[in-house]
């Protein structure tokens, strides 16, 4: 590992040590079986991937951070809190796929990191970029958002009955008792598509 390398990793576990009550505080505590391993950085990709390494520990993971979120201040809070918030609930060694409940909560808290940090104008910028460039994030994010309004702790409750979001099932909201419509469970429960 290079000196570089060894900065951006210290920055990294400085920023997740910072912010990581606030992500339990929003979301809950991380699912018992998920253990998060360390951070890598990656030159070869464009943004932040998962690492599952075992099939005896599938929820245990590393993230690989592109080196390329160490030029802009915003994406590198954006990456870091997006995968600090799915690492709560990863998705596992043999289950890649997630759903847009999870993928929005996750932009969900980037949003309000990078609002706290960085301020409304631009969030406003972030969001408009989100929106033209990914935008089943941004769409992802909306459905979190009006389920987060309706009510703040939905996540937590959700995440009471069942700790892995990608995991979650129609008859999980009314066990946790969050009130949300047919539809938009429906559409929360899709199987979330870049």
């Amino acid at each position: 590992m290079s000196d570089l390398q060894a900065i951006q990793i210290a920055k990294l576990e400085k920023l997740r040590e910072a912010w990581l009550p606030a992500v339990t505080f929003l979301f809950g505590e991380p699912a018992e079986q998920a253990e998060f391993g360390g951070f890598e950085i990656n030159q070869d990709i464009a943004k932040p991937e998962v690492v599952f390494t075992s099939k005896e520990q599938p929820y245990h993971y590393r993230l690989q951070i592109p080196a390329r979120s160490f030029t802009n201040d915003v994406m590198l809070l954006a990456d870091v809190i997006q995968e600090m918030v799915r690492g709560l609930y990863p998705v596992g060694f043999d289950t890649p796929k997630s759903n847009v409940l999870s993928e929005g909560v996750a932009v969900y808290g980037a949003v309000t990191a990078i609002k706290q940090v960085f301020g409304e104008e631009t969030l406003e910028s972030y969001l408009q970029a989100l929106e033209e460039q990914a935008f089943a994030y941004y769409d992802a994010f909306n459905y979190a958002a009006i389920v987060m309004t309706a009510d703040p702790q939905a996540i937590k409750k959700l995440r009471t009955v069942q700790p892995f979001l990608p995991q979650l099932s129609k008859a999980d909201f009314e066990q946790a008792q969050v009130d949300v419509e047919r539809k938009m469970k429906d559409i929360l429960l899709f199987t979330f598509r870049e």
